[in-house]
């Protein structure tokens, strides 16, 4: 019964971070899919017979541990602020930084993944722009 208990705080606690994460960078990360499994293991540990109790805590200790190794090794260099701050060091105030939603790019060796565009106005005169958060390579868009 304890262990129940303490793999669903386990799950909860990481669920919560990885949600933390996903607003922190601006839902770049693939944390959706790890989600859905940490649900599975909190529902998966309430429905569970006295049984299969040691092999299910140990694959749930397991991939708890695995999840959380990996999602903090894989965290791109930049979060969405910090991107901003890079691209918009240079520029004198004011400027309004519009949001927009995230792109794919694709990086030197053709992989494809998610990155950010954000679009700073100036004086009226609008830059878009699009930053690897892994790397914190950036280029303005041209229409």
């Amino acid at each position: 019964m304890m262990y129940r208990k303490l793999i669903i705080f386990a799950c909860l606690i990481e669920v919560s971070f990885l949600i933390f994460l996903q607003y922190r960078y601006n839902n770049v990360l693939d944390g959706i899919s790890f989600i859905g499994v940490l649900v599975f293991f909190m529902v998966l540990s309430y429905f569970l017979s006295k049984k299969r109790k040691e092999i299910a805590l140990f694959s749930q200790t397991l991939s708890l541990i695995f999840i959380l190794i990996y999602v903090i090794t894989t965290l791109p260099q930049y979060t969405y602020e910090s991107a901003v701050d890079k691209v918009t060091q240079n520029l004198e105030e004011p400027y309004v930084i519009n949001k927009q939603k995230n792109t794919l790019i694709k990086n030197e060796s053709n992989e494809i993944k998610k990155g950010y565009m954000f679009s700073v106005v100036k004086n009226s005169k609008v830059n878009s722009y699009v930053f690897d958060p892994w790397t914190g390579i950036y280029h303005e868009v041209r229409d």
